[in-house]
């Protein structure tokens, strides 16, 4: 009598109790590779996404597009796309379907900083420069604990670096007050 296969290479004893049957077969199921036979997919250079981020905001030399190390993305078969959408956030998208879309911040190294005049102060000693608009797209970020969560929005008013201001979020077009920072990110104010 042939024993029944119900997997390639993993023959089930149909004489044994049903119990045990069950138990035989789920040994061999769970033991098996777990390959679908599909190449590996590979990954994104994030070289070329900082990249990206430093040609689309014109940033001179010195300075970082900061992206976590960890960070793991399929590799787009077409150029990245990069706009910007803060004076130091860059949006880096993947145009294949589904794609994927990143907002990057870039900034100065620390000797670039101190040289530069103290943010929001203007260069000619006038009055104070308007960091933000309105209408300017800006990011929110939020922490809580050890996370930080960064979506996009739209400054309601003007603000200078340690100013509050009212931005209006994109995905939900809630208002949310927030404390501009000087590389144009806002946090969120509770």
């Amino acid at each position: 009598m042939r024993t029944p296969h119900f997997l390639p290479g993993f023959a089930c004893d149909r004489h044994r109790a049903p119990w045990r049957l069950l138990s035989a077969c789920l040994a061999g199921v769970l033991s098996a590779p777990l390959s679908s036979g599909a190449p590996a997919q590979s990954l994104q250079d994030l070289a070329a996404i900082q990249q990206a981020a430093l040609t689309a905001l014109q940033a001179g030399p010195g300075t970082q597009a900061m992206l976590a190390p960890g960070l793991r993305l399929a590799a787009c078969r077409q150029p990245l796309v990069a706009v910007p959408s803060t004076p130091t956030v860059a949006d880096v998208r993947c145009p294949d379907a589904p794609g994927w879309r990143l907002f990057v911040p870039v900034r100065n190294a620390p000797m670039a900083l101190a040289a530069s005049p103290a943010a929001g102060a203007p260069a000619d000693g006038g009055a104070p420069a308007v960091i933000v608009k309105r209408g300017d797209p800006v990011v929110l970020r939020a922490r809580i604990g050890n996370s930080e969560i960064r979506m996009g929005g739209r400054a309601l008013g003007q603000a200078m670096a340690g100013n509050v201001v009212n931005v209006e979020n994109d995905s939900s077009h809630r208002i949310i007050r927030g404390r501009l920072n000087a590389d144009g990110t806002v946090d969120v104010v509770n």
